[in-house]
């Protein structure tokens, strides 16, 4: 499993990176997990005729920004959305003009499903909800004898350690500074670096640096280091960064 992190702020893009967007290669298709401001650099990335599928892990629009970037690609495989119980009726009303094509326009064949119809896929996968603001949904994906856990937009949650569980990676958020914990929607390093530890992960992947906090690339580089105080195995990386499991 190829991991190409396509964006890795949080809220908006800066300097720093792109919104929150991850791609996944494997041998049968492609995934992609968020559709922040980083899916553009997927252009240069899916060439081939494979199935997509773009896992949402829920509607707020740093999340979703990069929808309107759809009309980009002709990607000959189809692209399939999979998101919330629930969600189906809202997103298709944010993907429609005037806010964006509609997917029945599109070059690419698209079909939008939420994850209790999500069946016959090539990979297994598991969807918990989350703690967040707006129901938010973690994923869990089997693959080529791989397991990725992703867990983005949440406080600290049970569902994230079962999702996490000895996932040889587990991509979790890092929107607070170290220490920092006004409230439960969100994660700082220490505490996804906790999360990983209880899950048992081998390795651990932040993203989603909150982006007026993480204004500057040192300051990831202190999160990886309070993380990795915690759970050894612990990587920050930056857009355009790929990651082999």
């Amino acid at each position: 499993m190829r991991i190409h992190f396509l964006g890795t702020n949080g809220w908006f893009n800066t300097q720093t990176g792109n919104t929150a967007c991850t791609l996944l290669e494997l041998q049968d298709c492609y995934i992609l997990l968020d559709a922040g401001g980083g899916l553009y650099k997927a252009y240069d990335i899916i060439k081939d005729d494979k199935p997509v599928y773009l896992l949402l892990s829920h509607l707020h629009m740093d999340h979703i920004e990069g929808l309107q970037i759809l009309p980009l690609f002709n990607w000959r495989g189809g692209l399939t959305i999979i998101t919330a119980g629930g969600n189906k009726k809202e997103l298709e009303n944010i993907m429609r003009p005037p806010f964006m094509p509609a997917p029945e326009s599109l070059k690419t064949k698209t079909q939008i499903l939420e994850v209790g119809a999500a069946k016959n896929l090539p990979f297994d996968f598991a969807a918990l909800p989350l703690e967040h603001a707006a129901p938010t949904i973690g994923y869990r994906i089997e693959a080529g004898g791989k397991t990725l856990a992703y867990a983005v937009d949440t406080g600290v949650a049970d569902n994230a350690v079962k999702l996490g569980r000895a996932a040889d990676l587990l991509i979790a958020e890092c929107s607070y500074l170290p220490g920092q914990s006004p409230d439960n929607n969100h994660l700082n390093p220490q505490q996804a670096a906790a999360l990983a530890q209880e899950a048992g992960a081998k390795a651990l992947a932040l993203i989603h640096f909150k982006a007026d906090d993480y204004n500057a690339m040192h300051l990831r580089d202190e999160a990886l280091a309070a993380a990795g105080r915690i759970f050894e195995h612990t990587l920050a990386p930056y857009d355009g960064d790929i990651l082999e499991i």
